[in-house]
């Protein structure tokens, strides 16, 4: 019976510990190139997070807050952290401070506190760990609904915030606890967690308790239910992180390059804002008339790539070219003005298309000098109608990057030329 025990906690340790790092993959939580700090108080939560941790394989270094708050069981706690990092092998980074659980605003302070030295770690090009889980959330979010009738605080805690992660954002308390008895972790239970003077406590013992005994898969429909919102809302931590490439040009205009736009609605709302004139108009209308569009293009093959120019108000223009969308306004249109009479005047004159490859601004204009491409194109784009013309009046071959196909693109790498608007003079 023990032994068939062993094996029952055997097989959920590895079983918990590949469900988080199929999670942390899943969501992109650990960058190759920012340093892994975990915050570790002592307890069960960041005492699982920091042995999982230890299991991948990935240097990281641990930050320990030392509260003042009690000062034998502080003590303690940093001497447990301390231990685990002498274990483990890693660097510990200890912040001492003198609270009172009696003073005023306590865990606002706190918090306050801890924020701050977590912005210094992130600006030091690291990723800050909090081993904050599902029921946190939860807790979090029954807090903000009856605070405030605002739908975003109410989403929950997040999993990833400007270099805060919260990897354990895939696990209850219950499975932590689990695991950690499992693994025989040494950990302590912080007695102020019983003071329901605090928020946060006063729901854990008065409210969610009782909720988890009568609803046992609340937490389950919790996470299906937020996860639903967050994603109408467009803040769902998705694989959309790395779908989304966001360049500023020469123009002043910014490229925005996605195979899913509709996944980016906020970014795309905030540049056209930022670039508006006007400090006030309505865009969501244009907004999701260019999303369709947008949607039509990628998945219709027979639909005409180019879309553009759609207008916003405060004179925002948007351009699509397949999975390219420029929004650009008034002020950097004269950019493409002199780009395009400059580029026109520039192959009149040249006795011959020049060898080499350059990058150029937006629409990405591609010309070739001594092939005809296998899908040229005939379309004038509103942003270089002189060039354009000018190379289709001349029979030259030019098409626009987003739409070269694999064989032109094995063809245009000797003999292609994408011209710089610096050669320009711009």
């Amino acid at each position: 019976m023990n032994d068939l025990r062993l094996k029952k906690h055997h097989l959920f340790c590895l079983n918990f510990k590949e469900h988080v790092r199929t999670f942390i993959k899943e969501y992109d939580l650990i960058h190759p190139n920012k340093k892994i700090i975990l915050s570790v108080s002592g307890g069960v939560d960041s005492l699982a997070m920091a042995d999982i941790f230890g299991s991948f394989g990935e240097y990281f270094e641990i930050l320990h807050f030392n509260h003042g708050t009690r000062p034998k069981e502080n003590l303690e706690e940093e001497k447990l952290v301390m231990d685990l990092g002498e274990k483990l092998g890693v660097k510990v980074n200890v912040f001492r401070f003198e609270f009172s659980l009696n003073q005023k605003n306590f865990e606002k302070t706190a918090r306050f506190k801890r924020n701050q030295i977590y912005s210094q770690f992130i600006n030091d090009n690291a990723w800050v760990y909090t081993a904050h889980h599902i029921d946190d959330s939860f807790e979090w979010t029954m807090m903000q609904s009856f605070k405030q009738s605002s739908l975003r605080p109410t989403l929950g805690i997040p999993v990833f915030n400007n270099g805060l992660v919260r990897p354990f954002m895939c696990v209850t308390k219950k499975q932590i606890r689990r695991y950690a008895h499992a693994r025989k972790l040494d950990w302590m239970e912080d007695s102020s967690n019983q003071n329901d003077r605090f928020e946060r406590n006063y729901l854990r013992m008065h409210v969610t308790k009782d909720i988890l005994k009568r609803y046992p898969k609340m937490l389950r429909h919790y996470v299906s239910r937020q996860n639903q919102l967050a994603q109408m809302q467009y803040l769902h931590r998705t694989k959309r992180v790395s779908d989304l490439t966001i360049i500023k040009e020469e123009s002043g205009s910014v490229i925005l390059i996605s195979d899913h736009l509709e996944n980016h609605k906020t970014e795309i709302k905030n540049i056209i804002h930022q670039k508006s004139e006007s400090s006030r108009g309505e865009i969501d209308v244009e907004l999701e008339k260019l999303l369709s569009a947008h949607k039509i293009i990628m998945s219709d093959q027979k639909s005409f790539p180019f879309k553009g120019p759609m207008n916003f108000s405060g004179g925002v223009q948007a351009y699509l070219i397949k999975n390219t969308l420029l929004l650009t306004n008034n002020q950097d249109l004269s950019f493409y003005k002199t780009l395009d009479h400059r580029l026109q005047k520039f192959l009149a004159i040249s006795p011959q298309i020049p060898s080499g490859c350059f990058s150029l601004p937006f629409p990405q204009i591609v010309i070739s000098g001594t092939i005809k491409l296998k899908k040229a194109s005939k379309y004038i784009h509103p942003l270089l109608p002189a060039t354009c013309s000018f190379l289709k009046n001349n029979g030259i071959s030019y098409v626009f990057a987003p739409l070269i196909s694999i064989k032109d693109r094995q063809m245009l790498v000797h003999d292609a030329v994408i011209l710089d608007s610096s050669v320009l003079g711009l």
